[in-house]
C-alpha cells in the first residue's frame, strides 16, 4: 500500500488490511514518522510468522484482531 502512514493508518482503521508486515532493522533514529498514524481504535495483532535475519533484521507478519478502544 502507497500513500504513508496516515493511509495504512485509515485504512486500518477501517478494518480494510488483513495482514500486516513489518521488517524491523536494528537502527535507532529518535525520530521520524509514527506508524500507521491516524487509527481511532486499538487493533491487537496476532503474531503468524516471525524470521531473523544475520543482519539483525526480524521480520514480522501479523493477522489484526479488531477490538473496541
Amino acid at each position: 500500500m502507497g500513500g504513508g502512514s496516515h493511509a495504512a493508518g485509515v485504512a486500518g482503521g477501517l478494518e480494510l488490511i488483513d495482514e500486516y508486515e513489518f521488517l524491523v532493522q536494528p537502527v535507532l533514529a529518535g525520530h521520524g514518522p509514527t506508524l500507521l498514524a491516524g487509527l481511532r481504535e486499538r487493533i491487537q495483532p496476532e503474531l503468524m510468522a516471525r524470521q531473523e535475519f544475520r543482519s539483525g533484521a526480524i521480520a514480522m507478519r501479523y493477522r489484526p484482531k479488531h477490538t473496541a478502544a
